[in-house]
């Protein structure tokens, strides 16, 4: 009984996993030069923002590291068929999802800070089509 819903755990976390990683390689950011042409930015806010994004990039990288990493981890979990191995993973995993996601939101945040309202507006209509395209 235990061992049952584990396992279907442990393929419901594969399975969203799997899904993350399939809609993560979907989106292909647009290059600065093509963004600011659309966001109509100033020669200032492109150097800001091209700073911010080379400061966020490391990070970004590192906790990416992480998440694949943890990946790995579920993975040789589940190979091993050990129930609370496996739950670790999920659980390391997840934290590690949340950190990304959480340092994501503030990116954005970050980088909404330096637009004007007309250009907040362009950017997040950008990103809501982005989003459904991912879809």
């Amino acid at each position: 009984m235990i061992l049952r819903q584990t396992t279907r755990f442990a393929l419901a976390a594969m399975l969203a996993i799997t899904s993350i990683a399939l809609t993560a390689n979907a989106q292909q950011p647009k290059p600065v030069s093509d963004s600011a042409q659309t966001l109509n930015l100033s020669n200032t806010q492109v150097l800001r923002i091209q700073g911010l994004l080379q400061s966020q990039a490391t990070e970004l990288r590192s906790l990416n590291q992480e998440v694949q990493a943890r990946r790995e981890a579920l993975e040789n979990a589940l190979v091993a068929n050990n129930p609370v191995i496996v739950s670790m993973a999920v659980l390391a995993l997840d934290a590690s999802e949340k950190a990304l996601e959480n340092t994501r939101q503030a990116n954005q945040k970050n980088l909404l800070s330096l637009l004007n309202e007309d250009q907040k507006q362009l950017f997040k209509s950008y990103l809501t089509k982005s989003a459904r395209s991912s879809d």
